[in-house]
C-alpha cells in the first residue's frame, strides 16, 4: 500500500492536526504508534529534497493532489508567528517528533538562509495557483509581509528575522548562501506577477515588492568592494552602514572578497532586464577583477590522506582555474577593512582560552586577529579554523591550504600554520566558482547588450503564438520551430519551452536573415540525469560540452551557452536536438542580412518600390515588404 510521508502524533488513535489544518480520509488514516499514514503520489516525493518540492520537482499535477494539500497545510502549520520558517527543515516528511517542535518554536525567528521562507513561499504560490485555496495565498502573502518588514534600511536582509543582536555576524547584510540573491528573486518574481505568482497578492503589494527589489540592487552596488579605487566584487557579509564594509562570519570566514558568493551574485545581476549602465560597468568590473586574481590551470583533488583521512589538494589542470573562498584584500582598501574588523572584535572583547601541557593561553579574539594578519599576503587566498577544542585559532588568519609544521606564537602556545584535513575535507575553501560565469556567461550577457547589425529575436514562451496542442511553433518575428517527435508546444518557467530529448527540432529563419551567433538559456527538468546539447546547425558535441546539469535541490540550474556561428551561418533552416532529458530553454539568435537581400536602389516610384516619409523618417516600401533607406529590412 502507499505511504504517505508525513508523520503526525496521533495521540488516542485520533488524528488531532493544528487549527484543523491537516486532513487524512478516514478510510486511510492509521495510527500504529501515533503514526498517520496517507496516500502517497505515483512519483515518490519521499525521495526529494524538500527544496526540489518547492522548486517544482514533482509533476504540475501533483500540486493540486490531496498529498500535495496535506503537506502544504503542514507548512502552515509550522509557520513562525512572524510569517517566516526556519532553515533545514524537511517539511515533507517530518517526523512526529520533530514536527511536534517545530510547532513548539513557532514564536522563534524566522530564517532567510539555505533558502528558508523563499522556498516556502514558491511551494504555497504553487499550491494556490493549482487549487485555487485562499488559506495558501493568505500563508503565502504572511510571508512575503516578513520579508518585506525584515529588509533593512540599507536594502539587505539578514539571516534571521527579528535579528539576533549582541554583535551577531548574523544581523549583517548577507550574501552567504545566496541569501540576498533568494530574497531578490523572489520580490521580482512577486511584483512581475508572472508564473506561479500570477495574481498572488494586489498591485500595492506588488508595488512594495518593487521597491524592496530596487532598494536592494542598490545595496548590492553600494556593497561593492572598492580596492583602492577599483571595483572588485563582494565579500559573504558587510556591515550594515556606510561604507558597507566587508565583515566577518563565523570563525573561519574572515572579511574579504569571496569568490563563491561573487560568483552567484555576478549570475544573478546578469538575469536583470534591462540593465543600467551604472550595473553594466559594476558587472564587468567584477568579472575582470575575479579574472585578474585566479590561480590559473590548477583545481581541488579529493583523495584519502596518509593517514587514511578524507582530504583535498590542489594539483595542476590545464584550463582549469580557483579562487579562495576569502580572498585578502590589499592597499590602503585593506588596511581601512582590517582596521574595521580589528575593532569590532576589540569592541565585544570576547575571550578564547586553550589549556597545553597543563597551562592555560587566554587571548581576546582581537589579539589572535591581530598577531595573525599580514598585510604582504594581499590578494592571496587567507584560510581560518573553526574548532572549539583549538579556540586559539578563532580568527587566526592562515595563509596554508596543505599541510605546514605548527609554530609557537608569542605566548608560547602552539598554534597550527595550515588547515586541517577535516577543514579540508568539510568546507569548500577554495574552488573554480568563477570560471563559468566569466568565460560563459559573462560573454553571453555581453553579447546580449551589444547592438547587433540586423536584429536579434528571441525564441521563448513571451514570444510565442501558438496554442498547447500545436507542434508547429509559430513565434511574433516570423520565425517557428518545428519538430520530427510531434511534440507539443509547452511554456515553463521564466518564459522557457520545453524540448524533448532525442527529438530534432527544425528553426525555419525569414528568408532575408542568416543567424551568426545563438545564446541559449535553460535548465534541466529532471534530477536523474544531465541534459546536454547533442546537435546544432549540423554539428554534434559531446556530452560534457553543452551540459545542462540535474539538480539535487530542486532549484533549477541556469546556465547559458554562447554558440558563435560567424564562420558558416545558417540560412533557411537551423536544425538542433538535445540529449539525456528534457530541457526547458530560451533561444536567442542574433542575425545578419542576406547577400543581397537588402534594397540597393529604388529609382521611382511605381507599382513595386517608393519613397515615403514616416514620422520624420524616410523609408522605402518595396514588393509589399518595408526597408530603411540603407535597405535594411523593417521588422
Amino acid at each position: 500500500m502507499k505511504r504517505h510521508l508525513i508523520t503526525l502524533l496521533c495521540p488516542l488513535s485520533i488524528v488531532l492536526c493544528p487549527l484543523s489544518i491537516v486532513l487524512c480520509p478516514l478510510s486511510i488514516v492509521l495510527c500504529p504508534l501515533s503514526i498517520v499514514l496517507c496516500p502517497l503520489s505515483a512519483t515518490n516525493v519521499a525521495s526529494l529534497s524538500w527544496g526540489e518540492v518547492c522548486g517544482g520537482r514533482m509533476p504540475q499535477e501533483w500540486y493540486a493532489s490531496d498529498e500535495a494539500q496535506q503537506v502544504g497545510d503542514v507548512v502552515i502549520a509550522v509557520q513562525k508567528t512572524n510569517g517566516g520558517w526556519m532553515k533545514n527543515d524537511q517539511l515533507h516528511k517530518l517526523s512526529s517528533a520533530e514536527y511536534q517542535r517545530l510547532l513548539s518554536e513557532r514564536d522563534a525567528h524566522s530564517c532567510l538562509d539555505n533558502f528558508a521562507t523563499t522556498q516556502e513561499i514558491r511551494y504555497l504560490a504553487k499550491l494556490y495557483q493549482a487549487t485555487g485555496l485562499a488559506k495558501y495565498r493568505t500563508a503565502a502573502l504572511a510571508g512575503i509581509e516578513m520579508i518585506l518588514e525584515a529588509q533593512k534600511g540599507c536594502g539587505g536582509w539578514s539571516q534571521y528575522w527579528p535579528l539576533s543582536g549582541n554583535y551577531s555576524y548574523q544581523d549583517y547584510i548577507t550574501f552567504n548562501d545566496d541569501l540576498m540573491n533568494n530574497a531578490m528573486r523572489l520580490m521580482r518574481d512577486v511584483y512581475q506577477n508572472t508564473g506561479d505568482f500570477k495574481e498572488l497578492v494586489d498591485a500595492g503589494v506588488r508595488s512594495r515588492c518593487q521597491a524592496a527589489f530596487d532598494r536592494g540592487l542598490q545595496c548590492i552596488l553600494d556593497c561593492q568592494i572598492d580596492d583602492n579605487g577599483v571595483y572588485a566584487a563582494w565579500c559573504a557579509q558587510h556591515d550594515t552602514v556606510a561604507p558597507y564594509l566587508p565583515m566577518e562570519g563565523r570563525p573561519h570566514e574572515l572579511p574579504s572578497v569571496s569568490g563563491y558568493e561573487s560568483a552567484n551574485m555576478l549570475s544573478f545581476l546578469m538575469s536583470i532586464e534591462n540593465p543600467s549602465d551604472e550595473l553594466k560597468a559594476r558587472i564587468t568590473a567584477a568579472v575582470e577583477w575575479l579574472d585578474a586574481h585566479k590561480i590559473a590551470d590548477h583545481a581541488v583533488e579529493d583523495y584519502t590522506n596518509a593517514a587514511g583521512e578524507p582530504d583535498r589538494r590542489i594539483v595542476e589542470q590545464e584550463g582549469t582555474h580557483l579562487w579562495g573562498r576569502f580572498i585578502q584584500i590589499g592597499g590602503q582598501s585593506g588596511q581601512d577593512i582590517y582596521e574595521h574588523f580589528f575593532a569590532k572584535l576589540k569592541a565585544r572583547n570576547k575571550k578564547r582560552s586553550y589549556t597545553w601541557q597543563g597551562v592555560t593561553y587566554t587571548y581576546t579574539e582581537e589579539e589572535i586577529a591581530r598577531a595573525s594578519y599580514d598585510p604582504s599576503k594581499a590578494y592571496q587566498p587567507i584560510y581560518a579554523i573553526y574548532k572549539d577544542t583549538i579556540q586559539q585559532m578563532y580568527y587566526r588568519f592562515l595563509y596554508n591550504y596543505e599541510d605546514t609544521p605548527k609554530t609557537t606564537d608569542a605566548k608560547g602556545c602552539p598554534v597550527y600554520t595550515s588547515l586541517l584535513p577535516t577543514n579540508r575535507a568539510n568546507y569548500q575553501y577554495i574552488g573554480s566558482w568563477c570560471q563559468y560565469v566569466i568565460e560563459t556567461e559573462y560573454p553571453a550577457w555581453l553579447s546580449r547588450h551589444q547592438p547587433h547589425a540586423a536584429g536579434e529575436y528571441m525564441l521563448s514562451a513571451e514570444t510565442c503564438v501558438s496554442a498547447r496542442t500545436d507542434v508547429t511553433y509559430a513565434f511574433n518575428n516570423a520565425f517557428s520551430i518545428s519538430n520530427d517527435g510531434g511534440v507539443a508546444y509547452s511554456p515553463a518557467k521564466q518564459n522557457t519551452i520545453r524540448y524533448s530529448a532525442d527529438v530534432t527540432y527544425t528553426i525555419a529563419i525569414p528568408q532575408d536573415l542568416q543567424v551568426t551567433t545563438a545564446e541559449i538559456r535553460g535548465y534541466c527538468n529532471y534530477g536523474d540525469a544531465d541534459a546536454y546539447l547533442w546537435l546544432w546547425n549540423g554539428v554534434t558535441f559531446p556530452a560534457t560540452q553543452y551540459v545542462f546539469p540535474r539538480t539535487d535541490e530542486g532549484d533549477s540550474q541556469w546556465v547559458t551557452y554562447f554558440i558563435d556561428m560567424s564562420d558558416s551561418p545558417a540560412e533557411d533552416t537551423l536544425s538542433f536536438r538535445l540529449a539525456g532529458r528534457q530541457t526547458s530553454m530560451t533561444i536567442r539568435l542574433y542575425c545578419a542580412k542576406r547577400q543581397g537581400q537588402g534594397v540597393e536602389e529604388v529609382q521611382s516610384d511605381d507599382v513595386q518600390g517608393r519613397k515615403y516619409l514616416q514620422d520624420g523618417k524616410l523609408f522605402i516600401m518595396y514588393n509589399g515588404t518595408k526597408y530603411n533607406v540603407q535597405g535594411q529590412l523593417i521588422q
